[in-house]
């Protein structure tokens, strides 16, 4: 009987959570798994993923954009972001295939005219720039394409 009822009330918490933001599946997990045990929680998201509140496919595409586009990351900290959150590799690379190499281009492109067009002129501030971008998850590739890009239309 009890189990039951820790079931429900882990129901009613997932939804809670869920009636915030959206969650992936291994948030809801660690979040309900401060006060439930392991098959409680995956009872409950199981429940909630069939009742169609909970979806990881729809979370990580949502994610996705929000990372490459709102937060300015490259793939690879995009990829490593959705990991922290329990999202499988394979649901974060279809999320992920959509962005191609122009578009990240021109977000690289962006955000070198918004914060780095005083480092253009010497190899040290380039390095910098390309330090930069690194950091943030773009490929080399596409930071020396920007860059080139940027470089001229700036000197034409």
């Amino acid at each position: 009987m009890e189990l039951s009822n820790d079931l429900s009330k882990a129901k009613s918490h997932a939804l809670k959570f869920l009636s915030f933001r959206d969650h992936s599946g291994g948030e809801l997990i660690k979040k309900l798994g401060k006060y439930y045990d392991k098959k409680t929680c995956l009872d409950a998201l199981s429940w909630v993923r069939d009742a169609g509140y909970q979806s990881d496919r729809k979370y990580a595409e949502e994610y996705a954009v929000m990372l490459i586009k709102t937060k300015h990351y490259g793939v690879r900290k995009a990829k490593w972001e959705m990991k922290l959150k329990g999202l499988s590799e394979e649901i974060t690379e279809a999320a992920l295939e959509g962005f191609d190499s122009r578009e990240i281009t021109k977000i690289i492109i962006g955000i070198i005219e918004k914060k780095y067009t005083p480092f253009l002129d010497d190899d040290k501030g380039l390095r910098k720039i390309t330090d930069a971008l690194i950091r943030r998850g773009y490929e080399y590739d596409d930071i020396k394409s920007a860059i080139a890009s940027v470089c001229e239309e700036r000197y034409e």
